[in-house]
């Protein structure tokens, strides 16, 4: 059986999620196709929130085994979240497994970990300047996590003048390739929210299959 997975992120740079998706589901013997909607092509007034954005996926004729809905906590927490997600998937597609994709406060968190990774998406792989990044432990309590990722890229790409500025206005591409490069058995492995969600998909997968 193949499973119909609906991934809704908030933006078309969450798509690298879908890569982590698709590794685990193989990695516990499940095939999948996801689907990954431009949201963005929606009518303005259908994509304010996840219910609405449901509401016209299903219009447009979407079926699907699981949905899997990327919100990033920010001030709210993880609980109310779930609890947003949960009341719109239950609104509107009543018999469908759903899964959270909650990092702390914003994604950005879980893409400063890599050295590695950030230098070569900064297009300076050999660099020698020391970017100063957080330990996992410690990277879900930094307030606003993109302006450091935004500046730690920015450190690792070791330009100046007009080239950094030009390098700065490609930060969701950065963003976007970072997420996607994502070292499953790396240093994010000690980041709690990351081990939410690859349990919570693994326990989702499990329920949409049964």
């Amino acid at each position: 059986m193949i499973l119909r997975i609906l991934f809704l992120g908030e933006g078309s740079s969450d798509s690298g999620i879908t890569a982590h998706i698709r590794r685990i589901a193989l990695e516990d013997g499940h095939e999948v196709a996801i689907t990954d909607p431009m949201v963005e092509r929606l009518p303005p007034s259908r994509q304010k929130t996840i219910k609405s954005k449901l509401e016209a996926i299903t219009e447009l004729g979407g079926r699907y085994e699981l949905v899997v809905v990327h919100r990033d906590a920010d001030r709210d927490g993880r609980e109310s979240r779930l609890h947003e997600i949960e009341g719109a998937v239950t609104a509107v597609m009543p018999s469908v497994s759903f899964v959270g994709v909650i990092p702390i406060r914003m994604t950005e968190a879980w893409l400063m970990l890599d050295e590695h990774n950030l230098r070569i998406v900064a297009g300076n792989p050999n660099g020698k300047m020391n970017l100063g990044l957080p330990k996992p432990k410690a990277v879900e309590s930094i307030p606003d996590p993109k302006a450091v990722l935004a500046e730690k890229l920015a450190l690792a790409s070791g330009l100046s003048g007009r080239k950094l500025d030009k390098f700065k206005k490609r930060f969701p591409e950065h963003r976007r390739q970072l997420l996607d490069r994502i070292d499953p058995t790396g240093p994010i492995c000690g980041v709690s929210s990351w081990q939410d969600f690859n349990q919570d998909m693994r326990s989702g997968l499990r329920k949409a299959s049964s």
